[in-house]
C-alpha cells in the first residue's frame, strides 16, 4: 500500500451534517476551469483537515516546489536578510488555493476516504486486467503484439471491445464498475472516490438529497446549483476508463477527445485520476528509474481553440504552437508554468478535471520501469443559477419547446417518449 489504511474506529463517524462547498471559492474554481480548460484537485494533508485543494497555480503547487522555486530565486538575493521574507511570499503565492474539500464530506459509497484506497491493489487490478486481455488474444491466435500495436482501421475492436491501443504505444481501456461492487476492491474504491468527488465539485454543492444507487445511463445527480451526469454506456456500465502509459511508450499526438460544437461552454469534461506518484521526474527528484513516466501534457485555453481545415492528424492549430507547448516539452528546463501545464501528482488520487476539447497528448514513458495507469470518467453538467448572485461564468441553456408524439399526428409515436429539456 501507497497509503497508510485507517481503521473506521480511527476515523471516527461520518458527519450528519455536511458544510457545504464555499460559493465564492468554488466560483473562483470555475472560473480557472472555463478560463484555463482544466483545475486539479491535489490531496493535501496535516494533523487539521485532510482535504482535495483546488490550487490556484497548479504546476508550482507540487511537493517539490521549495526546491524549484530556490533554483530560479535569483542567487544575487539568496544572501539577502530582506530575501526570506519576499522568498517566503513567492511561496505563498504559489500554494495559494481557490477552495478545499473535505475528504470526510465526500459522500462514497463505501464510506472510505482516500487513506481507505489501496493504490497498490489498484494498480495490480488494473494490471490484472490488462494480462487478462491478452491471455484471452492468444486463446483466439492474436500475438500481444498485434494486440498492442496502432491500427488506424482498429480491425480488432469488435473482437476486443474496450481496449484500443493509441498513437505512441498508451492502451486505452474500460474497466468494468459498478457503484457497490466491493469494499475492498481497489479499482472500485478508487472509481467510487472519482466519481463523488468530480460530481460534487462540478455540481457546486453537497446533496440535499440523491440517489445515484441506480446505473442508468440517463440518470443525474442534482446538488441544488448545477446538474451533473456521469457518463457511461447504454447498459449503464463502462463508465470508468484508464489509459497505461508502459515504459518505452512514445510521445502521443496532439488530440481533442470531443470537438463537437459548443463543449467549450462547459457542457462536458473528463476527470482523470493518477493511481501512483510521478512528480517531478524531470527534476531527477524521485525514483522513476531515471526517466519521465509519461505525464499527461494540456495546452491552458485550448478548449476554445478549434481544428483548422488541413491539419494533419495530431497537428495544432497555429495559434497554440508556442515554445513552451511544442519544443523539449520533457525537458528539465522546461517548467510548464505558461501556455503548457504537466498532469504530474505527488500523491496517488490526485484528479484533473479537463473541458473535453482541449489540446492535449501523453508524453513518452522515457522511465526503465515505471507504467503509469491513470483512471478517467466523463461527465456532463447542466449549469445553473451561481450562489450569493455571483455571476454566471456560462450562459444560460436557451429553452426548448417541449414536444411530444402527440402534438403532431403525422410523428410515428414512441414507446418511451423522447425528454427534451
Amino acid at each position: 500500500k501507497i497509503s497508510t489504511r485507517l481503521e473506521r474506529s480511527d476515523r471516527g463517524a461520518r458527519p450528519r451534517e455536511m458544510r457545504g462547498l464555499d460559493p465564492s471559492g468554488i466560483h473562483a474554481a470555475y472560473v480557472a476551469l472555463e478560463r484555463d480548460g482544466f483545475v486539479v484537485l491535489r490531496p493535501r494533508r496535516d494533523s487539521e483537515r485532510d482535504c482535495y485543494d483546488i490550487p490556484v497555480y497548479p504546476q508550482r503547487d507540487l511537493g517539490a516546489v521549495n526546491d524549484a522555486s530556490r533554483k530560479e530565486f535569483p542567487r544575487s538575493l539568496r544572501g539577502d536578510a530582506h530575501a526570506l521574507p519576499r522568498f517566503q511570499a513567492l511561496v505563498d503565492k504559489w500554494r495559494s488555493r481557490h477552495t478545499s474539500i473535505l475528504f470526510e464530506d465526500i459522500p462514497v459509497k463505501h464510506d472510505v476516504l482516500l487513506h481507505d484506497v489501496d493504490w497498490g491493489a489498484v494498480v495490480s487490478e488494473i494490471w490484472g486486467h490488462y494480462h487478462a486481455t491478452l491471455i484471452d488474444a492468444a486463446s483466439k491466435g492474436v500475438s500481444a503484439e498485434q494486440l498492442t500495436r496502432y491500427d488506424p482501421e482498429e480491425k480488432l475492436a469488435a473482437q476486443f471491445p474496450g481496449f484500443q491501443p493509441r498513437i505512441g504505444g498508451r492502451i486505452d481501456m474500460d474497466i468494468p464498475f459498478e457503484v457497490g461492487y466491493g469494499e475492498d476492491s481497489g479499482v472500485a474504491c478508487a472509481a467510487d472516490l472519482l466519481k463523488e468527488t468530480v460530481e460534487m465539485f462540478l455540481a457546486g454543492n453537497y446533496p440535499e438529497s440523491s440517489n445515484t444507487e441506480g446505473s442508468d445511463a440517463a440518470s443525474s445527480v442534482i446538488y441544488g446549483v448545477n446538474t451533473v451526469r456521469h457518463i457511461t454506456d447504454e447498459n449503464g456500465r463502462f463508465g470508468l476508463g484508464c489509459v497505461i502509459s508502459r515504459p518505452g511508450d512514445a510521445v502521443q499526438n496532439w488530440h481533442q477527445d470531443g470537438d463537437s460544437l459548443g463543449e467549450d461552454k462547459g457542457k462536458t469534461f473528463i476527470a482523470f485520476m493518477t493511481t501512483s506518484r510521478g512528480a517531478m521526474g524531470r527534476r531527477g527528484d524521485n525514483d522513476l528509474g531515471g526517466g519521465l513516466p509519461g505525464p499527461l501534457q494540456i495546452i491552458k485555453g485550448s478548449h476554445k481553440v478549434n481544428a483548422e481545415p488541413g491539419l494533419k492528424e495530431g497537428e495544432l492549430p497555429e495559434r497554440l504552437r508556442s515554445k513552451e507547448v511544442t519544443e523539449k516539452a520533457d525537458s528539465p528546463e522546461n517548467k510548464h508554468t505558461g501556455d503548457s501545464y504537466l498532469f504530474e501528482a505527488d500523491e496517488p488520487g490526485t484528479i484533473c478535471v479537463m473541458n473535453y476539447r482541449c489540446w492535449h497528448r501523453g508524453l513518452a514513458n522515457t522511465s526503465t520501469r515505471i507504467m503509469r495507469p491513470l483512471l478517467y470518467m466523463r461527465f456532463e453538467v447542466k449549469w445553473g443559477r451561481p450562489r450569493n448572485g455571483l455571476p454566471r461564468i456560462y450562459p444560460r441553456e436557451p429553452k426548448r419547446k417541449r414536444e411530444t408524439p402527440m402534438d403532431d399526428a403525422s410523428k410515428k409515436r414512441r414507446v418511451t417518449p423522447t425528454q427534451v429539456s
